[in-house]
């Protein structure tokens, strides 16, 4: 033992979560964040001979890092990284696209450092063709691409020394017909039809456009310059700096050199655009919409500037860019919408804003995903997550950011009350089987997309907003501004963010956050009835327990408990705990990221009490009850307590929530006499609201009852109040009314169409040739509750009719209610090269539609399909909706017929 700890580099607690984040660099672990197999063994006995303050704990951590390294060495899993001895550190880009022929030409330069000698240079290349390569002149012997690996290696005949060099390389490639890499997207224009040309890279598809090193940490700078027609504009991450004629009708655009970035980050686009632009805080914030959508693009100009000047002051680094420009597609593209530095490219219906058609739920959720890709501007892009297992120092906190932004700027939306949706998707994903921790291992291209999940994104902002909660927003803010201070242009783990809060907050954050981010699961907060207290037992959530071993894991939550409305602790929780309350509400609050489960007795208590609870906590209450309802721990009938105890002049965030679940009950079931009575009792709860709401927006109303009253009038339809349904048609055909009211008749219309109607709307969506206006046309077919008609459906969200990469958002509300119909008629299409769904989401998106199913068929056909064609290492989202698929059959088994005997009982009443 002491031979052993003489050679191995001393071990702390700090050095340990460095390590575990990928930074730790004394022996243990280099650049990678590897877990070298000469440690693997000896790690715990080393613990165990140093002396930590908490050394039970420390050992449990270390004890999973070992297990999680040990596992990963046996399947051989190392991160895909490129050698470190050749590493770039500016690249001088020229493109020149053909978007006729769908191909293009690339020249790079890139000025590398070498570190040590050698005759070879592997760098990232995916479908690219070489047609030259040379180092400092001398043309390379060979070069071999690795498909499987995403590389090519070049071989140069004389060894190269360390030190500055450059390489130089032609190539030439495809202008995909996707949405990620680079690709073409085609639209209807009045002068006919238009191609966009752009770039979407994130995670790894650089490497489609350029030969690069395509990791996060290996920034460099950036001269981009593109060849294209003189009627067209091009954009990019920096101003343009000069533009040269060319022959015929093209000139070359060359733009200013960029700020040390990461690869994925680079953008580039040509389009027939038009821009819109204002100076805030000396940046050039502009809007780019293709032309003729200018009227569209001032909503969204006056909140990025507004954003700019918040995000500047909140960050404490004033945006480091000359310029900001905001990009509309003429479509959906791959992830949404993408960050890009200087040039964030959004989704159509993420940045355009009709003043005349668009909804108040339009205007919030665009500014929600403007704001989140504005916020990575600096968490993402000024500084950058070390690998992609840090995926949520990016996403987490955009996520988290956009909230806090929306409340600062537009209090009266009341967006953290909404939030609680972000942290409830957050904790469902967490309760199954397929959970990861937060801070999870990547180890190749396709590991590093499917950590684009509810976990990163949802489980991220929840744990965020609980940190920010217990250690007060001026001190968060505080730490972020340190943080950014700190490491501008570099690359980080989550500990370096941390031990900053720590610093400033003078509270155990590190270990809160380690809890939530370096293992797997959703804490379960067990309340029961002790002498003349309560007793608190924490446990791990699953929403399936039965099939699940007990779990042995701890956390620290922070969390606020109220026994009466006047009476209110704060505690740090772990494991157990008592108080003298005998009914409390536990996370009254509602911030701390956990479930509670409570006695029958205190659940009729928190019953009683549940009119003049808080929002927040009425809204947390109608979570848990469904969430345990569905797996068991309770009734389901308990929600529908709570739902019936709400007053009707509760808050509209609750409403629309209830709402929603009140939907979610109904399409568990089949067409039966059970339905019909869940039907009535719906429209029975729903009536007072609707009366309360009305039919018409009222002047300077609450934003939130704008909503709820589309909500309500949807609902009611669905629920077969001919009332409801008739003056939807009513309205449709007159086309009148409000935005919102124009809205929900198209949807509600949508949703009950028989074949003569499904004609009538697909020849109107067909007749308009602006993508976003066919886009909400076909949102609303894809409503449709005919399963025949669905299956028709399918076949237009693959084909011309739907916008450019629109088909997997079409798709997955299809399945929303007819998820046999898409999965049969979009399975013979898996193999399809023409499929308009991106490679790299195709697995995601059929997971996705399989998973609404309730068959348990349907888990069959799923793994045939990922045995064929998704790696064995990237299969979260398989083995989520497998999960769905038991959890659907099981409310239907179980939940189901406690709903149908609740209702029973209150009906005889």
């Amino acid at each position: 033992m002491k031979r052993r700890l003489k050679q191995s580099p001393q071990l702390t607690e700090t050095k340990f979560q460095k390590y575990y984040a990928g930074e730790w660099k004394d022996g243990c672990s280099d650049r990678r964040g590897d877990f070298p197999r000469r440690y693997v063994n000896g790690c715990l006995s080393v613990a165990t001979s140093m002396n930590f303050p908490n050394p039970e704990r420390f050992l449990f951590c270390l004890g999973v890092a070992v297990l999680v390294a040990k596992a990963a060495l046996a399947a051989g899993d190392e991160r895909q990284v490129l050698p470190p001895s050749v590493v770039p550190s500016h690249y001088d880009l020229t493109i020149s696209p053909d978007a006729a022929a769908l191909v293009f030409k690339g020249s790079v330069r890139i000025k590398v450092n070498v570190t040590e000698p050698t005759t070879e240079v592997v760098l990232n290349a995916k479908g690219l063709t070489f047609d030259h390569a040379a180092l400092d002149g001398v043309g390379s012997q060979s070069v071999t691409l690795d498909s499987k690996l995403e590389r090519a290696k070049l071989v140069f005949p004389k060894v190269v020394d360390a030190g500055v060099h450059e390489l130089e390389i032609d190539y030439h490639g495809p202008i995909l017909k996707g949405t990620y890499g680079f690709f073409a997207m085609e639209y209807d224009s009045p002068a006919g039809k238009r191609v966009t040309l752009a770039t979407n890279l994130e995670p790894t598809g650089a490497r489609m456009f350029l030969p690069c090193w395509d990791e996060p940490a290996l920034k460099a700078t950036f001269t981009v310059s593109v060849d294209k027609p003189k009627d067209r504009v091009a954009i990019s991450t920096m101003p343009i700096a000069k533009t040269t004629s060319q022959a015929e009708n093209l000139e070359r655009v060359v733009f200013a050199e960029t700020p040390k970035m990461s690869t994925y980050l680079l953008f580039l686009s040509i389009g027939d655009y038009e821009r819109v632009n204002r100076i805030a805080d000396k940046t050039d914030v502009g809007i780019v919409v293709k032309r003729g959508d200018l009227p569209r693009a001032r909503y969204a100009l006056d909140q990025a500037c507004q954003l700019l000047h918040y995000y500047n002051d909140y960050f404490g680094f004033p945006y480091p860019l000359p310029k900001l420009d905001l990009i509309a597609a003429p479509g959906e593209i791959t992830g949404g919408s993408m960050e890009n530095w200087g040039a964030i490219f959004y989704s159509q219906h993420h940045l355009l804003f009709d003043p005349k058609t668009s909804t108040e739920r339009d205007r919030q959720y665009l500014f929600l995903v403007v704001s989140h890709e504005m916020a990575h501007q600096w968490f993402g892009d000024l500084v950058t997550m070390q690998w992609w297992d840090n995926l949520w120092l990016n996403e987490g906190f955009a996520r988290w950011m956009q909230t806090h932004a929306a409340d600062a700027l537009h209090p009266d939306w009341r967006t953290g009350l909404q939030a609680y949706a972000i942290f409830e998707r957050g904790k469902r994903a967490d309760a199954k089987p397929s959970t990861h921790p937060i801070l999870q291992p990547v180890s190749s291209a396709e590991q590093a997309q499917q950590a684009f999940d509810a976990i990163t994104y949802n489980k991220g902002a929840a744990v965020i907003t609980m940190l920010e909660w217990y250690i007060g927003a001026d001190n968060f803010r505080e730490g972020v501004r340190h943080y950014m201070r700190a490491h501008p242009y570099g690359n980080t783990s989550d500990t370096d963010l941390w031990s900053e809060m720590q610093k400033v907050a003078d509270k155990p954050i590190v270990q809160i956050e380690n809890d939530f981010t370096r293992q797997p699961g959703l804490p379960l907060i067990q309340v029961k009835q002790a002498d003349e207290g309560s007793e608190l037992t924490v446990a791990r959530f699953y929403e399936n327990p039965s099939a699940e071993s007990a779990s042995k894991q701890s956390w620290h939550i922070p969390i606020a408990i109220s026994s009466t409305e006047d009476s209110d602790l704060t505690m740090l929780l772990e494991g157990q705990a008592k108080i003298s309350a005998p009914a409390p509400l536990v996370n009254a609050t509602a911030l701390s990221y956990t479930r509670v489960f409570y006695s029958p007795k205190q659940t009729e208590a928190l019953v009683a009490r549940f009119p003049k609870l808080a929002p927040a906590a009425q809204l947390n209450l109608m979570n848990d009850a469904w969430a345990l309802g569905e797996a068991g721990y309770a009734s389901a009938a308990d929600l529908l307590d709570y739902i019936r105890a709400l007053p009707a002049e509760s808050d509209a965030i609750v409403w629309t929530r209830a709402c929603e679940l009140v939907v979610t009950i109904e399409r568990n079931y089949s067409a039966s006499p059970e339905q019909n009575a869940c039907r009535h009792f719906a429209l029975a709860i729903l009536k007072p609201v609707a009366t309360r709401v009305g039919t018409s927006v009222q002047p300077k109303e609450d934003p939130a009852v704008t909503s709820l009253r589309m909500d309500v009038w949807r609902a009611q339809a669905r629920f077969g109040d001919a009332a409801a349904l008739t003056r939807a048609q009513e309205v449709f055909a007159a086309e009148n009314g409000s935005q919102e009211e124009r809205r929900a008749a198209l949807q509600i219309v949508g949703r009950a169409a028989d074949k003569a109607t499904f004609d009538k709307l697909l020849a109107k969506a067909r007749a308009t040739p602006d993508p976003l206006d066919r886009m909400r046309i076909l949102e609303a077919l894809a409503e449709v509750a005919d399963p025949t008609l669905a299956a028709r459906f399918t076949e237009i969200a693959l084909s011309s009719d739907a916008p450019s990469g629109t088909a997997p958002s079409l798709l997955d509300a299809a399945a929303e209610n007819n998820p046999e119909s898409v999965w049969k008629m979009l399975a013979p299409h898996f193999d399809d090269p023409n499929l308009p769904i991106d490679q790299s989401i195709r697995g995601l998106v059929i997971s996705g539609i399989a998973g609404r199913s309730a068959l348990p068929i349907r888990i069959d056909d799923l793994r045939r399909y990922a045995d064929g064609h998704i790696a064995a290492d990237a299969r979260q989202a398989v083995d989520a909706a497998v999960a769905s698929i038991g959890l659907n059959q099981r409310v239907r088994e179980r939940a189901i017929p406690q709903i149908n005997a609740w209702i029973t009982k209150q009906t005889a009443k």
